[in-house]
Parts: structure tokens; sequence; C-alpha cells
């Protein structure tokens, strides 16, 4: 009999040491536990007693009697578990005495427990006073017994009505509930006598909780009796009774708890309150007896019956080619010991099924009843093999305990995932080599970066090739300048071999020559198109360049050919890339131009060119951006990130990058439950990882839990691993540590490891953010426009969308989109100030079911002097490399074009023409030209 399992048994049989806790639980409430009233806990129970005669519902001599002191004594037992969360309000068995030991029981009336027997009780309870006194003068101010003088048998033990002959007096309620009244009216109170035999005080005594839970443990035996389900169904709990007694159960509620009375604290302190009648499950759902007949009932909610068959259904929706995925067989259970399930030998399904869990036990706990679930799994066939539907399979669980059998049916439907060919063109251009602005890293270092995060995290069976173009493009097979024909990803792990070519091909990417982004564009084509019909269901096409056009072909030039969706990145400002051309071209396509600026040290522009990749990423595959924030954690602290998911959300994969290898990443459920890298394979989950980044992906619902964990808010975690810090600060300066520059070694130290997660979601609850532009100038007006689909049908008036807006000068404001249509939301702005304008929309709403969801896009747009009359591109560099930008940058540096008095203040203002002139110097002085892109 474990203590702290929630089961009541009979007092006298529990353990010694469990008696003593409940006796000290039972004084604790009367002298330190106290109501805002200053009246304590256990004083406040014969205020209550007392007080329970009103709205004409009579908890003595009415229907309420029963139902109304189940609720005391379910009320008391969470009073006592503010001291003692282990405590149960277990019952004295009234066909026994309870002064004797016989049967291996205990004697109650002892001073180590409930007192003396005879006379006032004393001892513990010596502090605990009657008002009887006072209120009758009978000389008794403090509680008193006279067990066994009224009511006692021969023997000593109460001359009451057996248990079976209560049970057996009416299959209706009216019935039982007068038999048990009775026992209880003309034994049981007299029985003990003394102060508990006088209904109008007999709550001062502590014995009578341990009467009325033996009241209601009678209840709760009749209720449970498997052949009458119906006794715990709030619609005929109280069959039998006359219409105005019904009446009055539905329609009074439990007082003084619902704060009608009177009676504080409940009068005055809502929160308090519990207002609900005599039918509602809390007052009919019985606590759990060690007497309880058990019940077994499937969950039709999530196993629906097929009267065709027979049986209950386990059905795998939605599930995508070549993803497992788990269901389970759901059978509740109200029984107040162990139970165990398991899939009947003879009956286990067959491939494409299987079972995940064959024998589940499931131990009491302090509930009225638990939901145990025996978990199957799906593995959906191979890509091209959708849409599928296999089953039915048919299984059979059986409980060891009793044999009951329970017939069920696995079905399941299969969908395809579209599969995606990604063909990366890559800038490499001698401009790559510059800096990306003043974050000290360079152009082509971003790059690297921000490639290798997409080759790691684009999902199996989608394709991933690498060009790369300069003045030139060149083919995946080029001597020199080779790059990656597009291959497919073949698992979802880091290790995967196509991931680690095309890692390798991104980190041999260099910088040289000019620019030619029609080139580029075309070669990418070129490889799309060159695909075996059908390899892949879509292509997509995602160039990344640093400059402006100064070799042919331009982008005009080719762009008519180009007919897979673009994604286009440009590594400056809108002026330093073609933002026109590169607009129009994505935009036709149903892709994006994405502008990152000149990027500094600021925790945004650290990982905005990975959070493009990731946006581009989940573009192509179809995937939602639940949440994507940016921050910090520090040594000690934990981050903890909230994030909404739903029944609609298939599969959920949360993403984090770091500037450091030092933090670590788990994920919390909504129930509480945490998932890391050690038990992520009990979820059905996986953690990867690499140089600062992790991710953990699982699917929905959770697999093999005993409740349904699927949508609600969950929460990422993260910590600092201190281990992985004292060895990174440890090894900084030795020959074999990574060279971090200073400056970010600083921030660490002083601000902790800078982060972003983003949260990805399969998912057929979906947003499609949209931006246009009417022109290129000042002036120009934006036109945002975002729609919201669930299962393909519009999110209609149930979401809200807005779009947090940074401006050039980087001030902010946040735009509302009005629902215009049918889950279609739009606003517009003019675009008066030269530079990016970067759009964070921002979808939160509830799904069909009212779960909330939240999804997320970035959208950059932008305007410059001029941007409505670009200018041609500049000319190729001269045949001996001598260009003229060169000429133009040395005459005007060197050729004192610029007085000594303009030098100085510009010196004042912090500009270095000196360092100016060595970089002109290194860079046109290297023969073959400047390298300008």
């Amino acid at each position: 009999m474990a203590l702290g399992d929630g089961i009541r048994r009979d007092i006298s049989k529990v353990s010694e040491a469990e008696r003593n806790l409940f006796i000290d639980a039972i004084v604790k409430i009367d002298t330190t536990k106290f109501f805002s009233d200053g009246i304590s806990y256990w004083d406040k129970q014969e205020e209550i007693h007392k007080n329970a005669h009103f709205s004409g519902v009579d908890v003595h001599a009415g229907p309420a009697f029963i139902p109304w002191h189940r609720v005391i004594v379910n009320r008391l037992e969470q009073l006592l578990r503010e001291v003692n969360p282990a405590l149960s309000l277990h019952y004295w068995d009234w066909t026994t005495d309870p002064r004797s030991t016989d049967g291996g029981r205990a004697a109650l009336f002892t001073p180590q427990f409930m007192g003396n027997a005879s006379g006032d009780a004393g001892h513990l309870l010596n502090g605990f006073e009657s008002t009887e006194d006072a209120e009758t003068g009978n000389g008794h101010t403090h509680i008193w017994r006279n067990v066994g003088v009224v009511g006692a048998n021969g023997d000593g033990t109460p001359n009451i009505s057996s248990d079976a002959s209560i049970l057996a007096a009416g299959t209706d309620f009216a019935s039982f509930a007068s038999a048990l009244k009775s026992a209880h009216d003309s034994v049981a109170h007299s029985y003990i006598g003394g102060t508990i035999s006088n209904p109008h005080y007999s709550f001062h005594d502590p014995f009578v909780f341990l009467l009325h839970s033996n009241v209601d443990r009678l209840w709760a035996m009749w209720q449970t009796d498997p052949a009458h389900p119906e006794r715990l169904s709030t619609a005929s709990a109280y069959a039998g009774l006359n219409a105005g007694e019904l009446t009055s159960l539905v329609t009074e509620f439990v007082e003084p708890w619902a704060g009608g009375s009177g009676l504080e604290p409940w009068a005055s302190t809502p929160s308090l309150r519990a207002v609900v009648t005599y039918t509602d499950v809390s007052v009919v759902t019985p606590a759990c007896y060690d007497t309880n007949s058990g019940s077994f009932q499937v969950l039709e909610a999530e196993n629906p019956f097929n009267a065709g068959t027979s049986r209950f259904q386990v059905t795998f929706n939605d599930v995508p080619e070549e993803e497992t995925t788990w269901r389970a067989a759901v059978v509740r259970v109200r029984a107040c010991g162990e139970v165990t399930l398991r899939v009947k030998p003879g009956t286990e399904p067959a491939a494409p099924f299987d079972v995940a869990t064959p024998v589940v036990e499931s131990d009491p706990g302090p509930v009225p009843f638990r939901e145990v679930r025996v978990w199957f799994q799906f593995t959906a066939g191979a890509v091209g093999t959708a849409p599928q539907t296999p089953g039915p399979v048919n299984t059979t669980l059986v409980c060891d305990e009793n044999g009951q059998e329970f017939l069920f049916e696995l079905r399941a439907n299969t969908i395809h995932r579209p599969t995606v060919a990604v063909q990366l063109a890559l800038d490499q251009s001698g401009s790559m080599a510059w800096a990306a602005g003043t974050s000290g890293a360079t152009r082509l270092q971003v790059l690297v970066d921000a490639a290798s995060l997409f080759a790691n995290l684009i999902q199996k069976n989608n394709g991933i090739g690498i060009i790369r173009f300069d003045q030139d493009a060149y083919p995946p097979d080029h001597a020199t300048f080779g790059g990656m024909p597009i291959t497919k990803v073949m698992n979802d792990g880091f290790g995967d071999p196509t991931r680690a070519t095309a890692l390798g091909v991104i980190a041999a990417h260099t910088a040289n020559g000019e620019t030619s982004v029609g080139d580029g564009l075309e070669m990418a084509r070129n490889q799309l198109n060159a695909l075996p019909a059908g390899a892949y269901d879509q292509k997509a096409l995602v160039v990344l360049t640093d400059g402006l056009e100064n070799a042919p072909k331009s982008i005009a030039e080719v762009a008519g050919l180009i007919d897979s969706r673009t994604y286009a990145v440009g590594l400056g400002n809108e002026a330093q890339v073609n933002t026109s051309a590169l607009t129009a071209l994505a935009g036709s396509t149903g892709g994006a131009l994405l502008l990152s600026g000149l990027l500094a040290t600021s925790l945004d522009d650290q990982f905005r060119l990975r959070k493009f990749f990731l946006q581009i990423l989940a573009g192509v595959t179809n995937t939602s951006i639940v949440r994507d924030p940016t921050g910090y954690v520090g040594v000690g602290s934990k981050v903890r990130i909230p994030f909404h998911l739903n029944e609609a959300d298939i599969h959920a994969r949360a993403i984090l990058l770091t500037d450091f290898p030092v933090v670590r990443l788990s994920i919390e459920t909504p129930d509480g439950t945490l998932i890391d890298p050690g038990n992520a394979a009990s979820f059905g989950a996986r953690f990867d990882t690499a140089p600062r980044l992790q991710t953990s992906s699982f699917g929905l619902p959770l697999a093999f839990q005993p409740q349904v964990v699927h949508g609600g808010t969950w929460h990422a975690l993260l910590e600092i691993d201190e281990e992985r810090y004292k060895r990174l600060l440890t090894g900084i300066g030795s020959d074999n540590s990574p060279n971090f520059p200073p400056g970010p070694l600083q921030e660490l130290l002083a601000k902790g490891a800078k982060y972003c997660l983003s949260v990805h979601s399969f998912s057929n609850l979906r947003m499609n953010a949209v931006l246009s532009q009417d022109g290129f100038a000042p002036g120009a007006r934006l036109f945002l426009r975002t729609t919201l689909t669930e299962y393909a049908l519009p999110v209609e008036r149930r979401a809200t969308v807005r779009a947090e807006l940074e401006y050039p000068d980087h001030s902010q404001t946040v735009l509302a989109l009005p629902e215009v249509a049918p889950g279609v939301f739009e606003t517009s702005l003019v675009a008066h100030v030269a530079g990016i304008y970067r759009f964070r929309v921002i979808a939160e709403g509830g799904s069909f079911r009212g779960t909330p969801f939240t999804r997320e896009q970035i959208l950059t747009a932008a305007v410059w002097t001029g941007g409505d009359h670009p200018t041609p591109p500049p000319p190729r560099d001269e045949p001996d490399g001598r260009d003229d930008w060169c000429r133009l940058l040395q005459c005007v540096l060197g050729g004192g074009a610029l007085s000594p008095e303009l030098e100085e203040r510009l010196r004042r203002q912090g500009v270095d023409l000196d360092a100016i002139r060595r970089c002109v110097k290194v860079w046109c002085g290297r023969g073959g030209g400047t390298g300008r892109a």
C-alpha cells in the first residue's frame, strides 16, 4: 500500500506511519492553516456543516445528502494535502469495532491517533473544542465520545446493515440512497456517540470524516459496478428520484463553495468559488477507493467505433511518404489497482503496421480514471506511392487482470510530401572577399555560413545542387570551379553523404573575377531542366550575389527563360545589387528577393543571412515558420521560448543557431515533460548537432505518451552548457582552439551567447506573405498581402495579421493587415525614405478546433534615388586589368583633389584616409583589375 498513490483505504489497515502523518495534518489544519477570515481550516468545517441548509436543498434530509457529503470529504482531503501532498482521506469501515485489533486491524481510539473512545478525546486532540456546552449547557466544551454504548452488537461491532445489503437495496440511486442514509442515520453516528451523535456539532470531531469517507466509499462501490456504467454518467447518476428532487440537484449550486450562502471566504472571494450543481462531473465522479470495481471503456473520441466491423479504429491520418508515425489504442480505466494491457498474442499487425508498445502497465494515481495507451506505428510507402489507404488490419488488446478483450482495427492514409530540387547559384566574384559590413566577416564567410546551414537542414528526399558564377558560370563538373550536380538527400541526419558533399563544395568557395548574374541564372536553369521528368515534384533556384552586373549576360537577358521558383539573396544594400531586376525575376516566379544590407555586429545582423536561408528552406519545402526569435542566453540562466503547435501540424523541428557552440537545447511539451538528447528516442524524437547548430525534430502527436500530446503551448529551453563553456574559454589561445575574434568573445562574457531559434512545422495550416511594389524610387507604394489556409480552406475570421516594420533609418512601427476577404489580409504604405524596408509578418489565431497558432515570415523591399531609371552595367575590366574605377579612386585620393583642410576635417569625423589609400593600393595593384563586382 503505497503512501501517496491517491487511494483511500481502511484507516485501520494503513501503516502506523501513515496514520501518524494523517493525525499530524489534522492538528496542523486546526493550528497553522487559516482562511482569510481568520478561521482555521478545521474550525471552518463545522461552520460549513451548519451552513448547509441553503436554498431549499436540505443536505441532511433531502436528495443532496450523499453528494454534498462527498464534496466536503473531497475538499477536506485537499486541505490535508496542503500539509502533506501524499495523504488521502481514508475511511472507517463501520461494520468493524474501531477499538478492536481483530483481523490485523489497528485500534483507532488510541493516544497516538484519535484519542479516547470514552469521555473527552484528549491527547493529540485535546485542543479540539465543541460549541455544544455553550449552546446546550451539556458540560462538554471539547469533543467527546461514547463508543459502543448505543447501537452495538454483543461483540462490540456496530449493529448496522452490511455493505452487501446496502449495495443490493436497489438498482436506482433513490433506492440505494435510502438504504445508505438509513444506516448512517440510525446507527453510525449514535454508535460513536458523544459529540458525533448530534448532527449540529458532529463536525467538530475529526472522526466524522472517517465515517463520511465510508459513506462515500459505499456510493463509489455502487457507482463502479461494471454492470451499470450509467451510474457514472452525470445524466443518469440520480435515477429514481422524483422530478422535484432531480430539479433541485440540477439547478441548485453546491454551497457554501459557490459563494451564495454568505459564508466566507467564498462569499467575498470569487476566485475561490466552485459554482457547480450536484450533476457536475466533479461531484458525480467518485474518488479512488480500494473497494471500487474496475471499469474499462475504449475512448471513442480517439478510437471511433465502426458499427460495420464491431471494432474500434486506430487511424493514421495524412502520413507523408516514407515517414513513420504513431497512434494509440486508448482504454479509459476506472480502477484502483495496477492494470496491464497487452496486444493479444497472435493478433499482432503486419507491415506496414507494427506494435510500438506491446505491453503497457499502468499504476493507480490520485485521479478517478486513467487513460491507458497501447501504441501502434505505421510507415508510409516510398516516394511516389501516395495516396494509399492501407487497412483495415485487425488486432486485439487484452487486460491481464480480468481477461477483458478490446477489438481494434488499424487504418491509414498516406499523402505525398512534395519533393523539390534546389539549385544554388553562388556568386564567386572578387568582391566576395570584401567585408560584409562592419561585422568583421567577409561576404564570402557569410555566404559559406548561410549556404552550409541550408545544406545541413534540407529534408530528405529533396535534391540540392551547386553551381558557381563570376563573369562566367561553371557547370558542376568544371575542372577549376566545379560545384555539385543536383543530388537527392537520403536521410535527415547531418551525416548524410549528400550533405557532406555539398558542405565540402561550399567550404571551397572562393572569390575571383567579375559578375554575370545572368550567366549564373542560365546555368542554374539548365541544371534544373536537365533533371529526368518526375524526379522531383518542384524545382527552385536560389541565387546569392553581392554586386551589380558588369559582364554579360544580364538578368534581363535570361529572365524570360527562368521557369522555376526563384529566390534571390542580395548580399549588400539596395544600390549594390541589381535590386529591380532581381525583384522582378523573383516576384514573377513565386519567389522573393531578400536584401541583407550592410551587416553590422548587432544581434539581428549576426543571423540575418542565415535567417534568409531558413526562410527560403521553408518556402521551397512547404514548411511553415511558427516562431523565429533571437536573443542572448547567459551562464546560469535558462531561456524558455514558447511556441504554439496545433492539430493541423504534422511534424515539427526546432532549429537553434548560436554564435558559440556552448548552448544546450531541450523541448518542453505542453504537459511539462522535458525532451532532451538523452531521452528523445522514447518520444519518437531526434536531436542533431553541427557546429553552432542544433535541431530537435518530432512527429505529432508525440509518440508513446499516456495522454495525447499535440496541440498547445510548447517551449524550447536554452541554457549554457557550463562544461562546454569552460572548455571553450580554457582552450582559447591554444594551438587547437578555434580562432574566435576578441569582440564576440567579450560579448559572450558580458551578455552570454547569441541565439536564433526558428521553429518550423510541416503543417496543413499555412501562411504565404507576398510583398510587391509599384516602383523603386522614393515615393513608390509597397503592397503587402498575406493568405492563411487550413486544409486548403481560408482561415476566415479566426486570425489577425500584423507586420513589424523596420524603416531604412532603423525606426520601427507595426502595421495591421485587415482581413479583406476570407483568409486574405492586406495593407500598403508609401516608401518615402531611400533604403531597405524590412518586414516581419506575424499571424496569430485559432485552428478549426480553436487551438492557438502563430506563423511568421520575413520580407524586404527597397527604394533608392534613381531606382526607376537604373544605370546600365559598368564596362568590363580592361584587358590589362587597370579599370576606370581604380584610375578614378587613385586620382581622387592621390592627385591633390582633397585639400589639407578637408582631409583634416574628415580625420576629425573618424575617416582614416591613409587606411583608404592603402586599401585602394592593395586592390588596384593586384594586376587583374579591382576584382570589383
